[in-house]
């Protein structure tokens, strides 16, 4: 996950005139250039915040650059075709499976001086690298590996968790253990918002990884994180840091979350591994890292250095819960990005004042209420929106299938249209009209 220039965003811009919201990249296909090849591919695309994300940004329209955050998401892989070409679907369904018991065991450590290497030796069993397989139809059809990630098992009957930009888009999804066997893996299903997806593999006694308390974890604390940062060819690197802030709100993509940061390096392919603490438990998953601090007088980004993001396992536990007991979460949307157009933006380009349609989702609900790209939405339901945590508010007190009605500003005229709040775990990542480019009268 990234910020404006997060692990798996896409990074590459030189001059930022407005600062747009941060994105981040589909995790584990796409790895971003500038991000060093970023902890976790930063798309070239943004996937779309819900309503109430949208309106969560803070960003001002005409802002400075702000730090770039990616995600230590999955490492893109050259393809090539695997072994096997008979592979499951990978399309997960609606589920009424039961909650299955967290039961992993803490590490048993004999140094207290040093524990990392006991929790390391014992740990590193649970820990597993995720191959994201695309299906090629040309030549009788195979199965090639596009990206890979990380991941940890939270119970011994073979749930998984790790972060749904790893996994989205596969057309089939495999996981490896530190021996290098490579297991076929379902689906569960993940969240987009909060950035997490659940597995399941085949298997009993398994080696599940002991959950601990992130709402314990204070600034200061040692931590351990594990994962695949280049794939299987270093599997299992383990990097150590500290606990740099024990709640971090942070946009990534338009999705504003709450994330432990970390000082513990993260790289390409580390998204969806495990945090761990001095007892060897799970305090987060790893997500991802700023690898822009800001930009210089030219543009050029400045590196920025110990900035790793993870997502808080107690956090985390609530949306892995619904996953594997309904196989979704539903996340109210409508295919946009949106900043702040305050009344100095207003008059400096002569245009109404609201919330600045910054992308479009193509097919969403905003691209079918025919939305675009520099439209200025003035009104919800009737009413202004002078803050964007009133229109948060408004938001999220609606659900899925919900009507919204807007105003809008475009080109020196009003007009009006409904549109009906779709999920955001559905919704695509293609844009529809680009970005916003400030010119708003053609």
């Amino acid at each position: 996950m990234e910020y404006p220039n997060y692990y798996y965003e896409q990074n590459d811009r030189q001059e930022q005139p407005q600062n747009p919201p941060p994105r981040r990249g589909i995790g584990g296909y796409i790895v971003t250039a500038v991000v060093f090849t970023i902890i976790g591919a930063l798309l070239a695309t943004i996937l779309m915040p819900s309503l109430y994300e949208i309106a969560e940004r803070t960003q001002p329209a005409v802002p400075t650059a702000q730090p770039g955050l990616v995600s230590p998401e999955a490492t893109p892989t050259p393809a090539q075709q695997p072994a096997e070409t008979e592979r499951p679907a990978y399309t997960p369904n609606p589920t009424t499976r039961p909650m299955p018991e967290l039961n992993g065991e803490s590490p048993v450590i004999g140094n207290a001086a040093n524990p990392i290497p006991d929790i390391v030796e014992q740990v590193s069993a649970g820990v597993l690298g995720v191959i994201n397989y695309a299906y090629i139809k040309d030549f009788g059809g195979s199965y090639v590996e596009r990206a890979t990630g990380s991941a940890f098992l939270i119970s011994k009957d073979g749930y998984i968790v790790t972060n749904a930009h790893v996994v989205e888009d596969a057309d089939a999804v495999a996981v490896t253990f530190a021996d290098g066997t490579e297991v076929d893996a379902e689906l569960v299903g993940m969240d987009k918002s909060m950035d997490i997806a659940v597995l399941k593999i085949e298997g009993e006694n398994l080696h599940a990884l002991k959950l601990g308390d992130s709402d314990a974890v204070r600034v200061g604390e040692f931590t351990i994180a594990i994962g695949d940062p280049t794939g299987r060819e270093l599997a299992g690197t383990t990097t150590f840091g500290i606990i740099s802030a024990a709640a971090r709100d942070v946009n990534i993509d338009g999705k504003t979350n709450t994330y432990l940061q970390t000082d513990a390096a993260v790289n390409p392919g580390s998204s969806g591994g495990p945090l761990l603490n001095m007892a060897g438990e799970v305090i987060g998953i790893t997500s991802a890292k700023t690898v822009t601090a800001s930009y210089d007088e030219y543009g050029n980004a400045i590196s920025a250095e110990g900035l790793g993001f993870a997502i808080p396992i107690n956090d985390a536990l609530k949306i892995v819960s619904q996953l594997i007991t309904n196989g979704y979460v539903l996340r109210p949307g409508i295919g946009v990005t949106i900043v702040t157009w305050d009344a100095l933006s207003a008059q400096q380009y002569e245009t109404a004042e609201g919330m600045l349609v910054y992308t479009v989702t193509k097919d969403g609900p905003a691209d079918q209420a025919g939305l675009r790209p520099n439209d200025i939405i003035v009104e919800v339901d009737g009413m202004s929106v002078p803050t964007q945590d009133e229109f948060v508010a408004h938001v999220k007190a609606k659900t899925v299938g919900d009507a919204l009605k807007l105003k809008v500003w475009r080109g020196g005229e009003y007009f009006e249209t409904t549109l009906v709040i779709g999920d955001l775990n559905t919704m695509g990542s293609e844009l529809v009209g680009g970005e916003a480019d400030y010119n708003f009268f053609g």
